[in-house]
C-alpha cells in the first residue's frame, strides 16, 4: 500500500509543479501585455516579486521532484518516504499559491471562467487534503527527520 501511496504523492507533486508553473507562466505574459495607464503591469515590482518568489520555489522543488524520483526508481519507491511528503505538500502549497497569484494578476478576468486559474485552485486545494493531508506528510517528515521513523522501515508495517 505505502508503494502505492508514494508513487502517486510523487505524480501528484509533478501535476501540481506543472500547473503551478502554467500559472506562473500566463501571469508573466499577461503583465508584459496588459498596459493599464499605458505602463506595463511587469514594470511594477509588486507584480514582478510575488512571481519571482513563484517561479524560485518552483525550480528548487523541480530539482527535489527529479532527484526523488530518480531516487525513488534507483532504490526502490519505498526508501524516499520522507523526500516524497517533502515534494506532495510543497507542491501542493505552490500551485495554490501560483493560482491565486494568477486571479490577483489577473483581476476579475483571472476569477472568471474565461481562465482556468480559479479551476486550478479548486482542483489543486483538494490535494491538500486527499493523499494524506499536508500535516501527515510534514508529521511523516518530521518522524524521520527527528528519528522516529527509522530509514530502513515502513511506518506502521511490522513484520
Amino acid at each position: 500500500m505505502q508503494h502505492f501511496f508514494n508513487e502517486n504523492r510523487i505524480r501528484q507533486a509533478a501535476s501540481s509543479l506543472g500547473a503551478a508553473q502554467f500559472c506562473i507562466d500566463r501571469s508573466v505574459e499577461y503583465a508584459k501585455a496588459r498596459k493599464p495607464f499605458g505602463k506595463p503591469l511587469a514594470s511594477n515590482q509588486a507584480i514582478q516579486f510575488p512571481l519571482v518568489e513563484l517561479q524560485t520555489q518552483g525550480e528548487m522543488l523541480r530539482v527535489l521532484l527529479h532527484k526523488t524520483a530518480w531516487s525513488m526508481d534507483t532504490y526502490g519507491p519505498l526508501t524516499q518516504s520522507d523526500k516524497v511528503s517533502m515534494c506532495n505538500y510543497v507542491a501542493n502549497r505552490l500551485c495554490c499559491e501560483a493560482a491565486d497569484r494568477a486571479m490577483q494578476v489577473h483581476g476579475g478576468l483571472g476569477y472568471s471562467r474565461h481562465r482556468p486559474f480559479e479551476h486550478i485552485y479548486r482542483h489543486h486545494r483538494r490535494y491538500r487534503i486527499t493523499e494524506g493531508a499536508e500535516e501527515i506528510q510534514m508529521r511523516r517528515v518530521a518522524g524521520y527527520l527527528f528519528g522516529f521513523i527509522k530509514p530502513d522501515t515502513l511506518k506502521g508495517v511490522t513484520d
